[in-house]
């Protein structure tokens, strides 16, 4: 069974729901290899020390670089603040690695369209942190689309409700 070895880099809200994801994935989907919860960075070698020991990944670093230089590490997963996403990324592709970053992927249009093409350059995958590409609703949407049903769509407008809010004693900031 091929293995697929991650580096997470960022572990704050965002960072802890994907190391939970990538621990209950083989019990939920019917993974063709395993995941590898490999090494952590974070800002300081002791945040990273703490959060890879709490999430269960096997290494840490206080240095991204080191992470995505690292020859062990298969995917860089980027949690990081949202500017921080196109060098990590760039610097991951550079090195070989596929790359999993939180939206949004870039600042600006011009530097996304910079880091497609460098990975396409490379031969490597990446993939955005969509929350719903794969929700049903959301699919549902997209085929009616895709069969014409619904004409052309020149303008679409709409809301999309969560229930997180529900709890009147829930922070309002998700930070």
């Amino acid at each position: 069974m091929k293995e697929v070895r991650i580096g997470l880099i960022g572990t704050g809200y965002i960072g802890k729901a994907h190391a939970i994801a990538y621990a209950q994935a083989p019990t939920v989907f019917n993974l063709r290899g395993k995941l590898v919860r490999e090494m952590v960075a974070e800002v300081t070698p002791e945040l990273a020390a703490e959060r890879a020991q709490a999430f269960g990944f096997n290494r840490s670093t206080g240095d991204w670089r080191a992470l995505v230089a690292d020859p062990a590490i298969d995917v860089v997963d980027i949690c990081s603040p949202n500017h921080l996403h196109k060098e990590m990324a760039l610097e991951a592709i550079r090195h070989g690695k596929h790359v999993y970053s939180e939206k949004p992927l870039a600042l600006n249009a011009h530097d996304a369209r910079e880091m497609v093409e460098a990975a396409q350059r490379a031969g490597v995958k990446t993939l955005v942190g969509f929350n719903y590409m794969k929700n049903p609703t959301a699919q549902l949407a997209k085929e009616i689309i895709a069969r014409g049903e619904s004409g052309e769509v020149i303008h679409f407008y709409g809301t999309h409700n969560e229930d997180y809010m529900a709890d009147p004693l829930a922070p309002i900031h998700w930070h």
